[in-house]
């Protein structure tokens, strides 16, 4: 139902322009737009959110409510029987925020998603408040203000302001939505993320609003916690230090069906001393093709199996809980999945083990057997040049290195692959010829003086 998305945009403008300079239409001018939000706006957007219950597990009910929550608010200063379907819409928006926001703050769709329906739902319901002059506080559901966890845990410690996961890149999430949570909870990390931002912006604000919002808030320096864990969505997050650089380890999990998601359940993410080493390139446009291969675990730091006849793939859509568990400290790191579910044609055994007994050495142990061909490879993807030194493959940042062990047993190449904007990423892959067994891979992480 694409076109709700269209019919919600254009109510939209039309009621901002009712609101701001309703008096400059004639009266027949005024009816003919209210006449046409109410039939050619409302009226669709109402029959596709009678129609589709899934919206309200996704993203797209916020979209479609602003155009609708913005057009009932202008109607109803001319038709007083309105009221009641504006307060429908505004239980729709709270009901979709606590549909999404799951438990623990976390939520399914990543980042990209997260700063969309929190963000749209939230104007929806500040409008509302403000034209029935109530606590906007209030409206807004309680696991909103357990997000700063999701926050910590998504947040990139390299340049990016969050790690690309799922249908997100790196910079996804609005600057209007995380300073309306940095407002909203300023003891939360969304004021770190907030500075951030503004620093990458220019520390130039144009909005006089969001301006006026931005100088209420103090600034934090929160540091990152050494280990935080999301149940609900099944990530895991470790930060540690080398000296006085971050090491951030990130594990996918999964909660069963979630959308926008990729092949890529296992898959970590390592960044260090402001580089990303073993990394996800997140989604891309929409309307290049390889979006499409983005998703694909070929894409991901994932363990998988050789099919010469076919590409090897998990199901997606992934209708299982597939989540880690794990523990850690400023020193040590270890955690485990069960990676085997929604593998049913390749593998009858993947469990993988993240083992790290100081932050700068990590041993990655992945325990498989195989349903179907005789061989599996290890994939890394990374940005940052790499290469091939005495069965040693090595990573090199602007401050550190990471050095990758090659087991005797395997051969390794590290292949170019595209990317949009003719760009290109360097995946490494490390094959073993073996239908069962334990792959063990050393990792080293230095710092480059």
């Amino acid at each position: 139902e694409l076109r709700a998305f269209k019919r919600s945009h254009a109510s939209e403008d039309i009621a901002w322009i009712l609101d701001i300079a309703g008096e400059m239409f004639t009266l027949a001018g005024k009816h003919l737009l209210l006449r046409k939000i109410s039939e050619e706006g409302i009226g669709p957007i109402n029959y596709t959110t009678w129609k589709h219950d899934n919206i309200f597990s996704s993203n797209q009910l916020a979209f479609f409510n602003t155009g609708r929550m913005a057009s009932y608010l202008v109607l109803e200063r001319e038709f007083k029987r309105i009221k009641p379907y504006t307060d429908i819409a505004l239980k729709d928006s709270i009901d979709n925020l606590e549909i999404m926001l799951l438990p623990d703050g976390s939520t399914y769709e990543g980042p990209g998603y997260f700063g969309s329906f929190v963000g749209r739902n939230c104007i929806s319901i500040k409008q509302y408040a403000k034209a029935r002059k109530c606590n906007y506080l209030k409206l807004l559901p309680k696991s909103l203000k357990k997000t700063s966890n999701y926050a910590i845990t998504i947040s990139s410690t390299t340049k990016d302001d969050h790690l690309a996961i799922c249908d997100s890149d790196s910079n996804d999430i609005g600057f209007d939505t995380i300073l309306l949570l940095a407002s909203l909870f300023p003891e939360s990390y969304w004021v770190n993320m907030m500075y951030k931002k503004y620093n990458k912006m220019g520390k130039v604000i144009d909005n006089p609003f969001e301006l006026m919002a931005f100088n209420l808030i103090k600034k934090r320096d929160d540091k990152f916690p050494s280990f935080i864990y999301l149940p609900e969505v099944g990530y895991i997050a470790s930060h540690r230090m080398i000296e006085n650089h971050i090491v951030k380890i990130f594990i996918m999990g999964n909660k069963s069906g979630a959308e926008h998601c990729h092949e890529d359940k296992g898959s970590f993410i390592l960044e260090f001393a402001g580089d990303s080493f073993a990394t996800d390139i997140g989604i891309g446009s929409y309307k290049d093709a390889l979006h499409k291969i983005y998703k694909h675990v070929q894409r991901h730091n994932m363990l998988v199996p050789i099919d010469d006849n076919q590409r090897a793939h998990p199901d997606n859509p992934l209708n299982y809980d597939v989540k880690p568990k794990g523990r850690g400290n400023e020193k040590t790191f270890y955690a485990q999945i069960n990676a085997t579910p929604g593998w049913n044609n390749y593998y009858n055994k993947w469990i993988r083990t993240w083992k790290s007994s100081s932050p700068d050495v990590l041993t990655i142990i992945d325990e498989y057997s195989l349903k179907k061909g005789e061989a599996v490879q290890f994939l890394w993807q990374t940005l940052l040049p790499c290469e091939i030194n005495n069965n040693k493959v090595i990573i090199t940042g602007k401050k550190g290195r990471v050095i990758i062990d090659i087991p005797k047993d395997c051969t390794v190449s590290i292949n170019q692959l595209p990317m949009q904007n003719n760009k290109s990423q360097n995946r490494i892959a490390i094959r073993k010829n073996s239908k069962s067994t334990k792959l063990y891979i050393n990792i080293k992480l230095e710092i480059i003086k």
